[in-house]
């Protein structure tokens, strides 16, 4: 071989190594058409791009063009900002971008990810990949993490305290500690296994989902600036949202929550209630609310007249007796339902044609009113109920009744007694009668005791039922006149044995609390003085 091959060789071959040397290899066609595309390479796809044209480029948006492989990115030296969101990528090499403030790489086929390197990194987005761990602990500069939809079972965030968003819905979390995130604003951590969530340093959260995990109790009266609470499927019994003054939109349905109060929620828009053990509920304080969903609780009873921005309303399958939604505002409800509440016989509304013209799901058996009257004119009346006269004596057995039950409490609550039993202490004893939606009741005393009479020695004229009157019983007709006084001596009620009693007024004018006294004359002749309390 000649000294002129030789050295046309040499120059070929020097040729080749420089030019390789100049050259960023891509082996995948899809990206590197996309570089073409962003003029970034030219001519035919042949697996290299210059790479003096990609060292400085900082921005590069590669979202779904079907990439799996991005090899080639890690000559992208000044890279800031890499998006390469839904393609096919299986493992991504981000080492070298040391420059990286925003990464995202959603919607891929993803198993590991080092970010180790990338301190800047301030926006870090993974989401719908196959990722079974993420360590974020070098990127300390991290404001936005969002994992959703991987089967990460670890994620820590404790040296992140710069994150203001964290969205980690649908991974394998058992729990997560946030006490280090005191900029947090944004959490989301639904679908998870989390049985505890302590967010009592969180006060800046204003969005908080918490849903479908396995948390038993919520502590929220730290988060003084929530504005967004949805923690369905969750169960917790209590839900205090009385501190949440400017709370919003609240969803908790599918809990085990017996009560709730949001007459502390002003500003509140959307509640989302339904599959609950809620008894009764006030939204008379919520006036803003849009939209309303209570569906499967044992609701008895809903006033929304003040409700006028009601929009949407649904609030079947509850055990509702009253429901009045005539808020002057029927024609901005666009979504209607209270089926299934078989003892709903009235629904109070604006305008009786309109609402049947333009609200279907109700029960064959319930009818729109507007007024009392009406309803009354379907039959809905106050049930009877048996009364029984107050008894004093040593013993009283409680007789066989026909309209209503006895309980030691009223409206139905306490102790359920039965005709028969013994009466061994003194006590107000209540008949309480309910016939679908309609209840009535009366009360008697039963006063134990072996003197043929009885003199109380206080009562309490507040027309509550109880101890409205003051009242002698009489159980042995001993007795022949009772005189009431004021305290000078000036007469002020004169009453007949076993009357109804003195109600604390005289000539019409409510006397003041104070003790007044009493004389009672007994068919013998003889005189018992004495005085009692009258209190208010």
């Amino acid at each position: 071989m000649d000294i002129k091959t030789v050295i046309s060789l040499v120059i070929i071959t020097l040729t080749y190594f420089v030019g390789t040397a100049q050259n960023t290899f891509v082996p995948d066609d899809n990206f590197e058409q996309a570089l073409i595309d962003l003029g970034l390479d030219f001519g035919a796809l042949d697996d290299y791009v210059p790479t003096a044209n990609i060292s400085a480029i900082t921005d590069l948006d590669v979202n779904n063009l079907n990439i799996s492989d991005l090899t080639g990115i890690e000559d992208f030296a000044a890279l800031s900002t890499l998006n390469c969101d839904q393609n096919n990528l299986t493992s991504l090499d981000v080492t070298q971008n040391t420059n990286l403030t925003q990464l995202f790489c959603r919607n891929n086929q993803l198993t590991t990810l080092d970010t180790s390197q990338n301190t800047l990194l301030n926006i870090l987005w993974v989401e719908e990949n196959q990722l079974n761990s993420l360590d974020v602990s070098n990127n300390t500069q991290l404001i936005s993490l969002i994992t959703d939809d991987n089967p990460i079972n670890n994620l820590d965030v404790t040296a992140n305290t710069a994150l203001t968003v964290l969205s980690c819905e649908n991974n394998q979390l058992t729990n997560i500690d946030i006490s280090n995130n005191l900029s947090l604003f944004y959490l989301s951590i639904g679908y998870n296994s989390l049985t505890t969530l302590n967010t009592s340093t969180n006060i800046d959260l204003q969005y908080l989902a918490c849903g479908d995990n396995l948390i038993t109790s919520l502590d929220l009266t730290q988060n003084t600036r929530l504005s967004t609470l949805f923690c369905a499927r969750i169960p917790i019994n209590d839900l205090n949202v009385t501190n949440n003054l400017v709370l919003q939109r609240l969803t908790f349905s599918q809990t085990q929550v017996s009560s709730l109060n949001v007459s502390n929620n002003p500003l509140l828009e959307q509640l989302w209630c339904s599959r609950n053990l809620i008894t009764s509920l006030d939204v008379s304080n919520n006036l803003l609310l849009d939209s309303f969903f209570c569906d499967f609780n044992n609701i008895t009873s809903l006033d929304l007249t003040r409700n006028s921005n009601l929009r949407e309303f649904g609030a079947g399958n509850n055990n509702l007796c009253y429901l009045n939604i005539r808020n002057g505002n029927n024609s901005n409800i666009v979504n209607y339902n209270s089926n299934n509440n078989p003892n709903l016989s009235c629904i109070f509304v604006d305008n009786i044609a309109y609402s049947n013209a333009n609200w279907t799901n109700i029960d064959a058996a319930s009818n729109f009113v507007t007024s009392q009257a009406q309803c009354d004119a379907f039959g809905n009346t106050t049930p009877p109920v048996d009364t029984l006269n107050d008894f004093i004596g040593m013993s009283y057995t409680l007789p066989v009744i026909n309209n209503g039950y006895y309980f030691t409490q009223p409206n139905g609550n306490g102790t359920s007694l039965n005709a028969g039993d013994i009466i061994a202490n003194s006590q107000t004893i209540y008949i309480y009668n309910q016939v679908n939606c309609y209840s009535n009741e009366s009360s008697f005393n039963v006063i134990i005791t072996a003197s043929d009479y009885y003199i109380p020695k206080f009562f309490t004229p507040n027309n509550d039922g109880s101890h409205d009157y003051w009242q002698v019983l009489d159980n042995s007709n001993a007795i022949n006149t009772i005189k009431i006084y004021d305290r000078y001596g000036k007469l002020l009620k004169s009453l007949q044995p076993n009357a109804e009693g003195w109600n604390g007024t005289y000539r019409g004018r409510l006397l003041e609390s104070n003790d007044y006294w009493y004389a009672i004359t007994l068919n013998t002749g003889e005189t018992i003085k004495g005085h009692f309390t009258l209190k208010r």
